[in-house]
């Protein structure tokens, strides 16, 4: 197989796996649970305990 003809092929596979990672990404809501840091008010406003 000639380089050209690979580098070719490379190119277009490259081509379709970036427009194919541009589409509409589904909303599954996976980072959307609330189940973050909480707050527990252990500190004052100004940063220290008090």
């Amino acid at each position: 197989m000639s380089k050209k003809l690979l580098y070719s092929l490379l190119t277009g596979v490259l081509a379709v796996g970036v427009l194919g990672a541009c589409g509409d990404v589904e909303d599954d809501g996976g980072m959307d649970d609330g189940g973050g840091m909480e707050d527990d008010g252990g500190m004052e406003d100004d940063g220290m305990e008090g």
